[in-house]
C-alpha cells in the first residue's frame, strides 16, 4: 500500500464503521417517558425517560441517574455510566417495560424485585 492509497483505505474503513454504528433495532417505538406502576421498595414511583438519541434518565425520589440505552433482539438494554446493565422486556407494543431488578432474569420475576413501567408520553402507538 502506498501513501496515496492510505487516505482511500481510511475513508473506506470509516464508511464501513459508520454504517455498522447505524445498524441495530430502532429506538423510536420505545422512546418516551415511563412511570412505574407500583412504588419501588415501598417508597416512591420510578420515572424512566428514554430519548431517541440513546440517552436516558432514571428518577426515583432524590436519585437521578443518566444512562445510555439500545434495543437488541426485542429487549431494551440500559447501560449505566458505572458499567451496570439492566435489561427491560417490552410488552403491549412497547407501552409497558418489565425490569427484573434482582440481577438475573427469570419469567416469574418476584414482586419485590420486579418493576413494570407504563408509558405516559412518546413512542409509536
Amino acid at each position: 500500500m502506498t501513501y496515496r492509497t492510505v487516505p482511500w483505505a481510511l475513508a473506506l474503513w470509516a464508511l464501513v464503521f459508520a454504517a455498522g454504528l447505524g445498524c441495530g433495532e430502532a429506538r423510536a417505538p420505545f422512546a418516551g417517558t415511563y412511570r412505574s406502576e407500583l412504588p419501588y421498595g415501598g417508597r416512591g414511583h420510578v420515572e424512566l425517560t428514554l430519548k431517541e438519541d440513546g440517552e436516558g434518565l432514571w428518577k426515583w425520589e432524590e436519585v437521578s441517574l443518566r444512562f445510555k440505552w439500545r434495543v437488541d433482539k426485542g429487549q431494551i438494554w440500559l447501560y449505566t455510566r458505572e458499567g451496570g446493565i439492566i435489561i427491560a422486556t417490552p410488552s403491549d407494543e412497547g407501552r409497558r417495560l418489565n425490569l427484573d431488578m434482582s440481577g438475573s432474569w427469570h419469567p416469574s420475576c418476584p414482586v419485590e424485585h420486579c418493576l413494570t413501567f407504563q408509558r405516559v408520553t412518546g413512542g409509536a402507538r
